[in-house]
């Protein structure tokens, strides 16, 4: 019988046409999320325990001069800011999701693990319990920001000592924040129990404190999710392996820190901002990959606004179940993130 030979490997290619359905795709999805993004925000700035008529929302945003001031303020000064940050944050903290399990090439990856969000927390902690007046109130989210950016790069230090690898990193991130954890727990269990309730106020990840100038600063540093995003073929191929990225021409020695700078930075002033909000680093990349795989060109701007969206959604469901009471955003988040991080281990274990 006469053997078949073939010149050279056969190499599945997709189709044009395919190529172009899952562009359309993407680009709708986009759209989707956008939208329920807007509306989202149409929704928080209305609601809560003072509720308020669409159209009112309408005229304090274009023509506040035909609305009462007591409608505006709550507009502009109470709900606006916060609705802000947590549209900011959370795309922040989802960004830096990304870039953390393109890295580690671990699913469960979160920006927590460079340590970030445990030393921004002690160093807060240390400043409203130990040193009260050390600082003005204004200083202390630039005070946790320098604080969470030192433990990330002592960290990173550690983690590559005798060479980076992700698998160092992320153990070596679990027994700092480990650490910082207990010096928190001491610091919160013996201080002065005015200062501790104040400050656990900050740790629980609430943002009825949001001002503008806050925003402000955080839309500054908004400007490394966009750099995250130009970087986006390079975690393609990161996430395939270093020596794939050698092979391409990225050099993973150079790269890798330079995105975990990214990602510290996105992570650091979120912290900052609105305190330690769990799950959504964690969370919001999975939820988006749902929708678009792996590729990173979609993913970031898709994750970034699903983890607006869970923080927009934890902070305005917290000001309106108990109204006028207001749960932390943070405990609404972890109350959603809790069973889904249990949902994600059982599907990786089968």
């Amino acid at each position: 019988m006469r053997q078949l030979t073939f010149n050279r490997p056969i190499i599945w290619q997709p189709l044009p046409g395919m190529i172009l359905s899952t562009r359309l795709m993407d680009i709708l999805w986009l759209l989707v999320f956008a939208a329920l993004l807007v509306a989202c925000v149409v929704w928080a700035v209305s609601t809560g325990s003072y509720g308020l008529d669409i159209n009112k929302v309408v005229q304090a945003l274009l023509t506040p001069e035909a609305v009462p001031e007591r409608q505006v303020n709550l507009v502009w000064e109470l709900r606006l800011p916060r609705i802000m940050a947590a549209v900011l944050c959370g795309a922040a903290l989802s960004v830096a999701g990304v870039i953390m399990q393109a890295i580690t090439r671990n699913p469960l990856a979160s920006p927590g693990l460079t340590g970030v969000e445990s030393g921004a927390s002690v160093t807060l902690l240390v400043l409203l319990i130990l040193l009260p007046n050390a600082l003005p109130h204004y200083l202390l989210p630039l005070a946790a920001l320098i604080g969470g950016g030192a433990v990330a790069a002592f960290v990173y230090i550690l983690a590559s000592l005798r060479g980076f690898s992700p698998l160092r990193l992320i153990l070596v991130g679990v027994g700092i924040t480990a650490l910082l954890s207990s010096v928190s727990d001491l610091l919160i269990t013996y201080g002065d129990i005015e200062r501790v309730e104040s400050a656990l106020i900050w740790l629980s990840g609430s943002l009825h404190q949001v001002t503008w100038p806050d925003i402000q600063v955080m839309a500054w540093w908004s400007i490394a999710g966009l750099l995250v995003w130009s970087t986006f073929r390079t975690l393609n191929l990161l996430r395939l392996g270093d020596s794939v990225a050698l092979s391409r021409g990225v050099n993973p020695k150079v790269m890798i820190p330079v995105l975990l700078l990214l990602a510290v930075a996105l992570t650091s002033a979120a912290v900052a901002t609105v305190g330690t909000l769990s799950f959504v680093g964690l969370m919001a990349p999975h939820i988006a990959r749902r929708f678009c795989g792996d590729r990173h060109g979609v993913l970031i701007p898709m994750a970034a606004m699903v983890g607006g969206l869970m923080v927009l959604l934890g902070d305005t469901i917290g000001r309106i179940l108990f109204a006028p009471l207001q749960l932390p955003s943070g405990l609404v988040i972890v109350m959603i993130g809790a069973p889904y991080f249990v949902f994600l281990m059982r599907k990786m274990r089968h």
